[in-house]
């Protein structure tokens, strides 16, 4: 295991003669407290397209350590809705259009189909994010002092975004039944552990775990549906979304089976979440 990371959600990879990869995953919810959450639950899809993705790219000596990467964009859909825990996987590169894009397929230990997702990213030889994002961090701390001086964030309640008492919210209620936007709030304490071991990431700024979840949570105050069930979706991110600084989920498109998010911070576009329901 390279030196960046210090333990392997998914282990005993097996390269095969086409450039795929076998994999197992671990099944262990006090390693990873979000398996806890359900198998098609996108928190931990999002977390196993991460550990699934890195763990393969490093088996066939694509990572070298030292080396860290960002995920640019993301499509997953669930599979057999009776499926149990991640037993095992295999990842793969196929073209969708003129792109190459990993494929990552998971199975529970049945057999059954968990879930399928894609994905694109890129690989830094550094993580030097101190310097060459430096300025847009120190803006994004100024900007969080104005907006949080005069009045705290008024996060919504868990009864109103279907958690539980180990996870947090991460948005805020709403004004007005009307209103076409959430606004969000992660910071070290609500997205990451030990204050959520339900989330992790980089520290450094909002990941994929904190966005998808924050936009779950943003349905089902637009909504006003506290148990709704995420099928699918798909993730393009554009620029960094700051911890500790507010952002926005505004609720572009809408139909029965579907919702489409653009994500501001700063009054910058910085992601587009379509979130697919049952």
């Amino acid at each position: 295991m390279a030196k960046q990371f210090s333990r392997s959600y998914t282990k005993e990879h097996v390269i095969n003669p086409d450039g795929t990869v076998d994999f197992k995953c671990s099944t262990n919810d006090e390693d990873w407290p979000w398996l806890a959450l359900g198998s098609r639950h996108p928190v931990v899809i999002q977390a196993q397209n991460f550990w699934a993705s890195i763990g393969a790219i490093m088996a066939i000596g694509e990572m070298e350590a030292g080396q860290w990467s960002a995920l640019t964009w993301t499509d997953w859909q669930c599979g057999d809705q009776q499926s149990g825990m991640a037993a095992h996987g295999t990842y793969g590169r196929e073209n969708i259009g003129d792109t190459e894009s990993y494929l990552i397929t998971l199975f529970d230990d049945a057999d059954r189909e968990i879930a399928k997702m894609h994905g694109r990213g890129v690989v830094f030889r550094n993580r030097n994010f101190e310097e060459w994002r430096g300025k847009a961090k120190e803006r994004a701390e100024q900007e969080a002092g104005i907006q949080l001086q005069d009045a705290s964030f008024e996060y919504a309640s868990p009864e109103m975004i279907g958690i539980g008492s180990r996870e947090c919210s991460l948005v805020a209620q709403l004004n007005s039944p009307d209103q076409p936007y959430v606004s969000a709030l992660v910071t070290r304490d609500n997205g990451l552990s030990p204050g959520n071991p339900m989330l992790g990431g980089s520290g450094d700024h909002v990941n994929s775990v904190h966005m998808v979840e924050a936009a779950r949570q943003a349905l089902c105050l637009l909504t006003d549906n506290s148990v709704i069930q995420i099928a699918g979706g798909e993730m393009e991110f554009n620029r960094y979304v700051e911890l500790g600084t507010p952002f926005q989920l505004t609720l572009q498109a809408r139909s029965d089976t579907s919702a489409l998010f653009i994500v501001t911070q700063l009054e910058r576009d910085c992601a587009v979440i379509t979130l697919r329901s049952e």
